[in-house]
């Protein structure tokens, strides 16, 4: 029961992240949201059954059946990673040894999937545009305040536990985290990093608490060197670049952090990682 519960989620992400991938592409465009999608090459109306990239992706060769363009490989993996996402924060329990299928876990789960979509739209609007919206900032940052009133980690599990009052400590993380990285953008005057990363680090605080959410951000700058480092090294080994922008030196470019502090935020709640 507990596998299907996972696969169910997994499915579930693959399927949201095409409309996630979706609303990153509209966001800030003036277009809505109730339009028909089309092909960016040809513009026609895509069917129902086009509408999950990767299955056109798979069965299609990689282009788009009516005129033959390739599909963006964007839309793949903001497909994969939602999956990816979901099929974590279903499987939480079972990386900590709790039973999965209880009333506080499910509601908990829910709740993660409607906070990791909207971090999930921020992750790749960061991608494309490097800029973090600060209406998915603090929208984010509401969810994961109220979050502090209604759930905890019980035996280390993210769980809905009722209505209680958090710990001033908790409420404090999502002050305190930001602090140093407001200074630093203040010193630097917006060089080193940019003043939307500790927008968001606001809604890992509440989220998290002090102790992980701390944790998180440590975990979000190894992810980011290491990232940084194997493009380094791919750029010298095969002498070509990665980068989109077409810089051939990953300390010249402007990487997105958004992603970083995201992927951190879900390994640090899903393993419930302190590292400091």
């Amino acid at each position: 029961m507990d596998i299907f519960f996972i696969v169910t989620a997994t499915i579930l992400g693959l399927l949201v992240g095409s409309f996630l991938n979706v609303v990153a592409l509209r966001f800030n465009t003036g277009k809505s949201l109730g339009g028909r999608s089309e092909c960016f090459s040809c513009g026609h109306v895509l069917n129902p059954k086009d509408l999950f990239p990767l299955f056109s992706f798979l069965f299609q060769g990689g282009r788009c059946r009516y005129c033959s363009s390739s599909i963006s490989l964007d839309n793949i993996y903001a497909e994969v990673i939602t999956a990816i996402f979901f099929g974590l924060i279903a499987a939480r329990g079972v990386f900590l040894g709790t039973m999965l299928l209880s009333v506080g876990y499910l509601v908990a789960t829910i709740f993660l999937f409607v906070v990791f979509s909207i971090l999930m739209v921020i992750f790749l609007y960061d991608l494309k545009h490097k800029i973090i919206p600060d209406a998915l900032s603090v929208a984010f940052g509401l969810f994961a305040l109220v979050s502090s009133f209604f759930f905890e980690f019980v035996n280390k599990v993210f769980v809905y536990t009722g209505f209680h009052a958090p710990s001033l400590e908790h409420l404090l993380a999502g002050v305190l985290i930001p602090i140093p990285f407001v200074l630093l953008w203040i010193f630097s005057k917006g060089q080193w990093i940019g003043l939307g990363d500790p927008k968001l680090m606001v809604g890992i605080g509440f989220l998290l608490g002090m102790n992980l959410g701390i944790s998180s951000i440590f975990i979000s700058f190894w992810i980011g060197a290491l990232f940084a480092l194997s493009v380094y090294v791919v750029n010298r080994i095969f002498k070509k670049t990665l980068l989109r922008t077409g810089k051939k030196s990953i300390m010249k470019s402007e990487l997105p952090f958004a992603p970083f502090l995201i992927i951190a935020t879900l390994i640090t709640l899903v393993f419930n990682l302190q590292v400091i």
